[in-house]
């Protein structure tokens, strides 16, 4: 005896591109997966690049000794005064 279900037929093209989007997605969630761990190395490695750049490590010192500052009307209007106050 045959046993029949409720499921109805489904074109051929379409199976394909489910299985083509289900393995995009799987591939996808991978790349987060892979970027997720990657970040702490990642982040690591630019702080000690950016330590060891002896010209970046320049600028930065030069610009801690500058003076210049925002425009006290501009820190107010957007909100940042209170901290910035002299």
């Amino acid at each position: 005896m045959t046993e029949y279900t409720d499921e109805p037929l489904i074109a051929r093209a379409v199976s394909m591109r489910r299985a083509e989007q289900q393995n995009l997605k799987i591939n996808q969630q991978k790349e987060i997966e892979n970027r997720r761990i990657a970040a702490p190395q990642s982040a690591w490695n630019q702080s000690v690049a950016a330590s060891t750049d002896t010209k970046m490590r320049d600028l930065l010192s030069q610009v801690r000794r500058s003076d210049v500052t925002l425009p006290d009307t501009l820190t107010r209007l957007h909100g940042t005064w209170i901290h910035n106050q002299k």
